[in-house]
Formats: structure tokens, sequence, C-alpha cells
């Protein structure tokens, strides 16, 4: 029997509609041997989900998607098999999360000012215990009858030149990398194709990345030729993944849009032991 994998998935402890335990207990429900939690700049539903997937019998690998900006241009970087137990990586997402609630604070501002009646405690509400982000404000906008879809929402005024966009706190490609691998993971380029620039690369190859995801919802089959292509010559591993955030994302992004074969899962983990190894011969 076929195994499959969904590296790529959101909870309410980020920007994701569904608990962990809910999230587990769905990809379960649709035949999955493992799935990884990579909710944005933080660990805080691992716990919940890691309990979970011991009930179901479900491999769960301790994941993160930590925002960074390049050259003006954001990247994403996916971190797999973390040890969520390391300070500097803990801490580093401690200070995002309370920059990410800062700026949202400021967006419901400038958005009362361009004339929409919103406030941040309606944003809180909505958020729940969760990190805070856009679409909960997207939410809000769609509820209160100002557009139609979340979509819209990030279409007309809460995407990059839009004009209750404002710019969120991110660290650099490096740092990411970096915090990864000090937390014995394996850093990943999340979909590539969202904000191409294929020459940065070799830089990120350079600096330790060691993995791109290829298959992703919003990369057609030149998409996935192309980055299936870029992983063997760069000597990349190859990860991919539904991006899944429940109704709080695209309806493209929907869980079992994306199965990839457990093989990769595999190859992770054998970069991890060789990384590991590695480091114990130069420390």
């Amino acid at each position: 029997m076929n195994k499959y994998a969904d590296l790529h998935l959101h909870t309410n402890a980020s920007d994701g509609e569904y608990s962990p335990q809910f999230v587990v207990r769905a990809a379960k429900a649709q035949g999955f041997t493992a799935i990884a939690i990579t909710d944005h700049d933080t660990l805080s539903g691992l716990p919940e989900a890691l309990k979970t997937s011991g009930e179901v019998n479900l491999e769960l690998i301790a994941g993160v998607e930590i925002s960074t900006v390049w050259q003006s241009k954001e990247i994403h970087i996916l971190g797999y098999l973390l040890d969520i137990d390391n300070s500097p990586l803990q801490e580093k997402l401690v200070e995002m999360k309370s920059s990410r609630s800062q700026r949202i604070k400021n967006m419901v501002i400038q958005l009362r000012n361009l004339g929409y009646d919103i406030n941040f405690c309606e944003v809180l509400e909505i958020s729940g215990s969760g990190a805070i982000g856009r679409p909960h404000i997207a939410k809000i906008l769609v509820k209160k009858g100002y557009v139609k879809t979340i979509k819209e929402a990030f279409i007309k005024l809460l995407s990059p030149g839009c004009p209750a966009y404002i710019p969120r706190y991110k660290i650099t490609p490096q740092e990411a990398i970096k915090l990864i691998l000090n937390a014995r993971g394996i850093p990943v380029l999340a979909h590539p194709g969202v904000n191409p620039d294929d020459n940065l690369l070799p830089y990120l190859k350079e600096i330790g990345l060691q993995g791109i995801e290829v298959w992703h919802p919003e990369h057609n089959n030149q998409a996935v030729d192309k980055y299936y292509s870029l992983a063997k010559t760069y000597e990349l591993l190859m990860t991919g993944g539904s991006d899944w955030h429940g109704s709080n994302k695209d309806t493209n992004f929907f869980l079992g849009s994306i199965k990839i074969e457990y093989s990769l899962v595999e190859n992770l983990k054998v970069r991890k032991q060789e990384l590991i190894r590695c480091k114990l011969q130069t420390d």
C-alpha cells in the first residue's frame, strides 16, 4: 500500500481555522501516513498535535514556517524535524509573535482611518489563542459586508501596495536557516513559485538550505517540473504540501490536494542524521 504525506499544514495556533487536534484527525481520516504542522512563526500548536497524533497513530513531523525578507521580497522558510525545546528558536518566534500583534493593531487603525468600522477587540475574538494575522481582519471585513470574500479583502486592502497594508517585522532567510539548523531541523524553501527568484537558490544553498517545496497548490505542472529540476541541479531535498488553512485561505488550498510520497519524508530523516554527524565531527 502506498504511503503519503502532507508537509505543509496550518492550525489555529497561527492563522489556520482549525485546532491542531482537528487537523491531525482530519489528516488521519484522509489516509495520510505522515503530516507536518508548519504554523507561521510559532511552535505553540505542536504539543497538542503530537499528543493527538499518538492517539490516532499518525506520524507528526514538528515543523514551522518562518517569514523572512530578502531585498524587499517575502521569502518563507519551512523547518522540519525540529527540536521544539530549542531556546533560541523559541525566543525568536516569541519576538516575532509580539511584533505581529502590533502590526495588526496598526492595520486596524489604518482601516478605521479609511472609514471601515472595525476594532482590534473583534480581531482578537476571531483569532482566539492563536497567532493573530491578516486573515482574521479579512474575516471581519467579509462579515460586515465590506468585501464578499477573504481573497477580495487581500486583493483590495491587505496585500503589499494596498491601502491598509503595513509591512511586518521579519528576519532574513539567513537568520531563519541558522535558527532551524541550530534546532537540529531541516530548512526548506517554501512555495518558490509564489515569489519567484531562482537566482536566490545558490545563495540559500550556500548558507545551509537543504530543500525546496516542489509541490504546492500555487505551482502548476510547469512550475512543478521547474522546481523538480532545480532541486536536482542544486542537490536539494524535495517536499510538498497543501498549505491548508481551512476556510481562512483560498479554496484551492484543501487537505488532500497534495499527496507526496512518504519516501520524501524518509529523505528528510536521512539528511537530519547526516547533518548531526557532520556537526559532531566539526565540534
